[in-house]
């Protein structure tokens, strides 16, 4: 039983070696041009009582070209991704940035356990109120989305 730990910390070590070696690098990736506009949609119910989750959903959309170029050729800090982003994302709130205004008593979700599906976010409010909700995407397909009033109702 002892030997168990061990085997799995030379997993890990292994995995985490093989992944540093920088095989997984690409020969060409991605970067935006001025053509490129991103759009982020977020949708939830209006209204949530205070102490439950409300479900967040947002989809996402790109238009424009991206420039194809050699990894190596790329400029220090500039934002890069792998592969051409689809024209149309149907579900993307579990990989986004999520915001309250007011911040305070709100919680999002963690990665676990989740009270939603893996690819949706939720928040909770300890307070009512009306609260704006927004979310920001990733560089280099970065945006930030349209705002939701969200009134909270006590228990």
């Amino acid at each position: 039983m002892r030997s168990l730990p061990t085997l799995l910390l030379a997993l890990v070590l292994c995995a985490c070696s093989r992944h540093n070696s920088g095989d997984s690098v690409p020969e060409f990736v991605y970067l935006r041009t001025q053509s490129v506009v991103v759009t982020v949609t977020i949708r939830a119910d209006q209204r949530v009582t205070v102490g439950e989750w409300l479900r967040l959903r947002a989809t996402r959309a790109i238009t424009g070209e991206w420039q194809k170029i050699r990894f190596r050729e790329i400029p220090a800090g500039t934002p890069w991704i792998g592969y051409v982003p689809p024209e149309r994302e149907n579900e993307v709130a579990g990989n986004l940035h999520w915001f309250a205004q007011p911040s305070d008593g709100v919680l999002f979700d963690a990665w676990a356990p989740k009270p939603v599906g893996i690819l949706e976010r939720a928040v909770k409010f300890a307070r009512p109120g009306t609260y704006r909700l927004w979310a920001t995407s990733h560089a280099p397909i970065d945006t930030t989305s349209n705002s939701l009033m969200v009134e909270v109702l006590p228990k």
